[in-house]
């Protein structure tokens, strides 16, 4: 486990195959969405075995981390994957940089155990870190922190388990993401239960609070065109990124609700097809001594 120290659990259970064992998710403080945390854990370790040929978005967001990380990290050290998801970034790095030992954390135990192939799975949240302190030379997290609810005590983890001077590549999403679906459904009175995200000033804040010096920060808009707001819809669930669309949400509101967020979004129709914001946030950390 090259010197991998973790922290003392006060549970664990052992996967099969795995050499390490596996710490329990922490308490019930951080995934803010309408749906209980564990329903979202589901979600995402249901999406697991598709993941990786429906997330081309996720990925490309991905690329961009590991490409930074490439340039940037130690070309032998123990990395921490935050929302690691089905181990993309360690199956991608793999041939390139052998020497790095991966340690892949997801909420969502059905993407451990497709991840397990590709790196060091480890089942817990991005808010309690099962890792002892200064344990990893590195950091990387691509589109994990969004759906951090306590950013704050997220980033003094990410602190926490990194050496001095270590650095942390972060690709995420600010407020303005997917704001014409909340908008199209908050006029509707459709409680489509998406997430608000945080502010880039208060996550550089945040970060700057927690320990680190940011020595990139950037905030992007991209804006995706898509055939119907029920093929936006479908791609995030499809990833497990969704709450429920789809029938039972519609007989649970009413038609008419769903009917009218759908005609609300219709009006913002371009030749291109229905607009959808992503707003990019990308930092690049050092943290202090």
């Amino acid at each position: 486990m090259h010197g991998l120290k973790l922290a003392t659990p006060r549970m664990c259970t052992m996967r099969i195959g795995c050499a390490l064992k596996l710490l329990p998710t922490a308490p019930n403080m951080g995934w803010p969405m309408l749906l209980k945390r564990a329903h979202l854990q589901q979600k995402f370790g249901e999406a697991a075995s598709d993941y990786d040929a429906l997330a081309q978005f996720q990925h490309t967001q991905t690329r961009r981390v590991l490409d930074a990380a490439l340039m940037l990290l130690p070309k032998a050290a123990t990395l921490l994957d935050i929302g690691s998801g089905t181990g993309y970034f360690a199956q991608e790095v793999k041939t390139l940089r052998p020497d790095w030992n991966i340690l892949g954390l997801d909420i969502a135990f059905g993407m451990c155990a497709v991840a397990q192939s590709r790196c060091t799975p480890l089942n817990a949240n991005a808010a309690q870190l099962p890792l002892a302190g200064a344990s990893v030379d590195g950091a990387v997290s691509s589109l994990c922190y969004q759906w951090v609810e306590n950013q704050p005590q997220a980033f003094a983890e990410l602190a926490r388990v990194l050496k001095p001077h270590g650095r942390a590549i972060i690709a995420s999403l600010g407020e303005t993401t997917l704001h014409e679906l909340r908008d199209c459904a908050e006029h509707a009175e459709l409680a489509l239960g998406v997430l608000p995200m945080q502010k880039f000033s208060a996550s550089v804040d945040a970060l700057k609070a927690a320990g680190f010096d940011v020595t990139m920060q950037e905030k992007r808009l991209e804006v995706i065109y898509y055939p119907s707001v029920r093929a936006l819809l479908d791609s995030m669930r499809r990833i497990g990124a969704g709450n429920h669309f789809g029938p039972s949400l519609r007989g649970f509101t009413g038609p008419k609700r769903w009917a009218a967020m759908i005609q609300y979004y219709e009006r913002l129709r371009t030749p291109k097809g229905i607009p959808a914001t992503w707003e990019h946030h990308f930092f690049i950390l050092s943290k202090r001594p």
